[in-house]
């Protein structure tokens, strides 16, 4: 009798020692990037399949801000796409959302190369593409709107890596869908 009283106790340490810790924890579809579900309670999902790109940990401070995707295992890589939303306090189109920024822009050491309005699934997106030539980066902006809310995917990368960074990213985009609310 005793036997099988340690028997089951070890069984039932078993059973809970597969579980994960937390819920949505781990290897959770919650957590997966390839389903995209991340950014959930944002309003949009962003999968990162048909790429090798990952979110990476960053400083809490930051993480609260946006989340930067880097390729996966390539440490010394500086290719980035951050992702970051934003909601707009009063009905304001995407364009005059952008104008605000885009004037920022060569303050900041950006030249903007061009501009292209576009449309995800029904709704406004704008493309902007820029370079920074006294930090050799070039990068790429994409703003989606949705109602009130923005979506900015940023991509970046040193200027002679730039065009192969690109293919990803624009994978990331495509992969880019609006929740149904």
């Amino acid at each position: 009798m005793k036997h099988q009283f340690w028997q089951w106790i070890i069984l039932l340490s078993a059973q809970v020692a597969w579980g994960s810790p937390h819920p949505a924890t781990s290897t959770s579809v919650l957590t997966n990037p390839e389903a995209g579900h991340y950014f959930q309670n944002q309003g949009f999902r962003l999968k990162s399949l048909g790429t090798d790109w990952l979110p990476t940990p960053q400083d809490e401070a930051s993480a609260s801000e946006s989340v930067r995707f880097t390729p996966k295992g390539q440490i010394d890589s500086t290719a980035s796409l951050s992702v970051r939303s934003d909601t707009l306090t009063k009905q304001s189109s995407l364009e005059a959302y952008a104008k605000k920024w885009m004037r920022d822009y060569p303050s900041y050491g950006f030249e903007v190369l061009g501009a292209k309005s576009f449309a995800v699934g029904g709704s406004p997106g704008l493309v902007v593409d820029m370079i920074q030539r006294s930090k050799n980066k070039q990068l790429r902006q994409v703003i989606l709107q949705k109602g009130a809310h923005i979506a900015i995917l940023t991509c970046l990368d040193n200027q002679a890596s730039f065009q192969k960074t690109l293919v990803s990213c624009n994978q990331l985009v495509k992969n880019f869908e609006w929740n149904n609310k």
